[in-house]
């Protein structure tokens, strides 16, 4: 169905955005970490340029200091609050070119890219682990699990997932095990197509489900019947 290729795309985009996210964070890290040929020193702010685009503000400190008995000037490459002209701060200097300068206790903010795109690579892929799952789950117990027929009870709204503001349909059914004398209530996955009007047009009282006697919590509730002829559009 449309829907569930979005999801699967949306756990994908996730997946790779978050993977970008922490290469160029360690790129960044790399370069910024790299303290061997940085040389500690003294630095006076001597003006803060403010811009001001899009409701964010963007700042560029101006700072001197003395790099190999010469007077530089040159824009850090961060910005804090506490910040203000005449105040004296440690800095670094790179040796091969005393033009490059940081603040040591301020390069970690760069540690949210990798951090930032770790949340996202577990997010998706996490959703893509699941979604494999799934599949094989399906694809086994259809393979292997015991064949019963439960009786169709209702179509429920699954108001607790949506996709593009829709929520999918759950067909709810029941099955008597005549052998523990229990009944068991089956759910199945999400239908993104209200499925009411196909049962009851076609007058299914039951629906076959693959289950898993040992354990009774991997089970399939066959829905191919009301989904195979049915393309969704929307």
């Amino acid at each position: 169905m449309k829907s569930e290729n979005l999801i699967n795309l949306i756990w994908g985009i996730f997946f790779s955005i978050g993977l970008i996210f922490v290469i160029v964070g360690i790129i960044i890290g790399i370069n910024v970490f790299n303290y061997e040929n940085k040389v500690d020193t003294i630095g006076t702010i001597v003006d803060i340029y403010s811009h001001r685009s899009n409701r964010d503000t963007t700042h560029k400190v101006l700072v001197k200091y003395n790099a190999n008995d010469k007077e530089y000037e040159s824009i850090l490459n961060s910005y804090s609050s506490s910040f203000y002209v005449g105040k004296e701060i440690d800095i670094y200097y790179d040796i091969d070119n005393p033009n490059k300068i940081g603040v040591k206790s301020l390069d970690y903010v760069f540690l949210i890219f990798p951090g930032l795109g770790a949340i996202f690579v577990i997010i998706g892929g996490t959703g893509i682990v699941v979604n494999i799952s799934k599949k094989r789950m399906e694809k086994y117990l259809r393979k292997n699990g015991d064949i019963i027929h439960a009786n169709y009870i209702e179509t429920v709204l699954n108001t607790s997932y949506s996709v593009n503001g829709r929520h999918p349909y759950n067909i709810i059914c029941e099955w008597n095990n005549i052998e523990d004398g229990k009944k068991y209530i089956f759910k199945s996955k999400n239908i993104w197509i209200n499925p009411e009007n196909i049962i009851n047009e076609r007058n299914i009282e039951n629906f076959i489900v693959y289950i898993d006697l040992k354990n009774k919590k991997r089970y399939l509730v066959d829905i191919e019947s009301i989904t195979e002829n049915v393309v969704d559009l929307t």
